[in-house]
């Protein structure tokens, strides 16, 4: 007995062949029936999908909207596309499921829905965040500037904001802090204050990570002028933060990090406030025992000049 895979390939197999039927012209049909082979290899990527055939529904989805693309319906080309980047995930094939996301949300922009083109971007670099970042980075940025033609300030913000987030795991924190500085300009623009104070303190912990604390300086005073920021918690936390670090002061700034205002940021941001590092790497308390135990040889050094001046004495006069 055939198992239910194996019917539905065949399913699908028979969709192809009458597709090809479609397409085919005779002395009595001069033009190819394009509508009915598209309708046939969509049942057949159907079919094949539920085969779990993924490649061979792939390409059925591929032909399907090559065929929309010919008859200028770039809306269904898109959808098509869509549907085998989304199987070629599902090959692990990373790189062919980016190419078809890509032309996909190219499409959408061409019907005239460039939020639906964003959209289609946001997914593919979701697909490909954890095997391919540098891709992901890419699509987030490519969503942004979609999102930005259209005049839309807030959908611009969260691409760009996790091509930003993004950039921080792969240690690429010149390109991270212009990312996060361009989504302050648009949360501005959006009016969404409470989001700058949450990206402002990123931008900061990016600065000391990379041990600038001349940058982060500067970008806190630059901050002050934005609404709601000044007299606000996360500008309290980040000025003891400054100060702790300026001091080199580990104890202080560990308690400051320690605040609920740290732990609770996006990921990204709170583990490098985990892992931030002070100037000197010291704390206050052991300053103290420091300053102590270097007191004490400095006193037993001085003692002990004095012994050998002692010895010395007799050792001239003779």
């Amino acid at each position: 007995m055939a198992s239910h895979s194996d019917k539905k390939i065949a399913e699908g197999l028979e969709h192809l062949r009458l597709a090809d039927k479609c397409m085919k012209t005779s002395l009595f049909k001069w033009k190819p029936d394009t509508d009915g082979a598209v309708a046939e290899f969509n049942k057949a990527a159907t079919a094949f999908r539920n085969a779990k055939a993924y490649e061979q529904a792939k390409e059925s989805y591929i032909k399907a909207g090559d065929l929309q693309k010919t008859v200028n319906s770039p809306f269904h080309a898109a959808k098509a596309y869509e549907q085998a980047g989304l199987l070629s995930k599902e090959n692990k094939e990373y790189d062919e499921a980016v190419h078809w996301m890509e032309l996909a949300a190219l499409m959408f922009q061409e019907h005239g829905t460039p939020d639906t083109a964003a959209l289609c971007l946001d997914k593919a670099a979701k697909m490909v965040e954890q095997e391919k970042p540098e891709k992901a980075i890419h699509l987030y940025t490519k969503a942004c500037d979609v999102a930005e033609c259209e005049g839309r300030p807030r959908q611009s913000a969260e691409y760009i904001g996790k091509a930003g987030r993004l950039q921080v795991k792969c240690f690429k924190y010149d390109e991270a802090i212009k990312s996060l500085q361009q989504e302050i300009k648009y949360w501005m623009e959006a009016e969404n204050y409470a989001y700058i104070k949450k990206v402002a303190m990123g931008i900061i912990l990016v600065h000391l990570s990379q041990e600038d604390y001349v940058a982060a300086d500067q970008f806190f005073r630059s901050c002050l002028g934005y609404p709601e920021f000044g007299a606000s918690e996360e500008a309290g936390a980040l000025e003891d933060l400054l100060r702790a670090y300026d001091d080199g002061d580990e104890e202080a700034g560990s308690l400051v990090l320690a605040r609920p205002i740290f732990k609770y940021l996006d990921n990204m941001f709170a583990k490098l406030a985990r892992d931030m590092k002070f100037p000197g790497g010291v704390s206050t308390s052991r300053s103290a025992v420091t300053t102590s135990s270097y007191s004490q040889q400095e006193d037993g050094d001085k003692g002990g000049g004095e012994e050998e001046e002692e010895e010395e004495i007799p050792s001239e006069l003779c």
